[in-house]
């Protein structure tokens, strides 16, 4: 057997203490896994987080928007005594957890679904539960409708809001002076109570069993306690038609 020169010899030993053994390289690959695996693993509760961060504020600003919505169209509710029967205010409170309620408005012009009815301000309103799908929750409606339009007509249904998911709870109750506290029942629909509390709640759904994550609670004083026929001027007029009185005519003077 032949010797190696000396350059050979060097080359061989260089060759040998910088050459990689597999051990070594399955160590660097599963030290790779290990950082790409947590890169991962952040980058992807990032995002889980994020959307959750998302979810939080769409709800939150949701029922802001509802309650605000409520709060905004009560605070505006007209009646008028001349034509009650276009005006009549409406609270079915038969399901204690999901009422509804419907009445008519002279609503602002910042009010959801406005531009539906440019210079139509005076408008009913109609806030209804609409039933979830088998695994779903309850979401609170906002309906929307000229006062001259009939109750039945299919064009209501194209000013329907969804205003929130994921409804737990919409009751509302009466101030009664009689019994001095509040009450379930609201009878007269020619009347806007004078006082009302309105209780929204969201998260867990009915099916669940659970009670809600947010209960929200509003008392809000109804804007319209009734307009008499005296002050409504021409009171056999059309809804929202309703004539000022013709103002006195001063004698004008004769020149002397």
């Amino acid at each position: 057997m032949r010797r190696l020169t000396g350059a050979a010899s060097a080359h061989r030993r260089f060759v040998t203490r910088t050459a990689f053994t597999l051990i070594e390289l399955l160590v660097a690959m599963a030290i790779l896994g290990g950082v790409v695996t947590a890169i991962y693993s952040t980058w992807t509760a990032v995002l889980r987080a994020a959307k959750v961060g998302n979810t939080a504020a769409d709800e939150v600003q949701r029922m802001r928007i509802a309650r605000q919505a409520l709060e905004q169209s009560l605070a505006a509710a007209v009646l008028y005594a001349g034509n009650a029967r276009h005006y009549s205010f409406v609270a079915d409170t038969t399901d204690e957890k999901f009422a509804l309620l419907s009445f008519v408005a002279h609503l602002p012009e910042d009010f959801p679904g406005s531009g539906m009815f440019p210079n139509q301000p005076l408008r009913r309103v109609t806030f209804a539960v609409q039933p979830g799908a088998s695994s779903g929750t309850p979401s609170l409606l906002l309906r929307q409708s000229s006062i001259l339009t009939p109750t039945n007509s299919p064009i209501e249904e194209s000013y329907t809001l969804t205003l929130t998911p994921h409804l737990n709870v919409f009751s509302i109750e009466f101030w009664s002076t009689n019994l001095a506290d509040w009450d379930v029942e609201w009878l007269p629909t020619n009347q806007v109570p004078r006082m009302m509390r309105v209780t929204l709640g969201f998260g867990a759904g009915p099916a669940a069993g659970g009670a809600p994550a947010v209960l929200v609670s509003s008392v809000i004083s109804p804007g319209g306690q009734g307009v008499p026929r005296e002050l409504q001027g021409n009171a056999g007029a059309a809804p929202g038609l309703n004539r000022m009185p013709a103002l006195p005519t001063m004698p004008v003077p004769k020149p002397r």
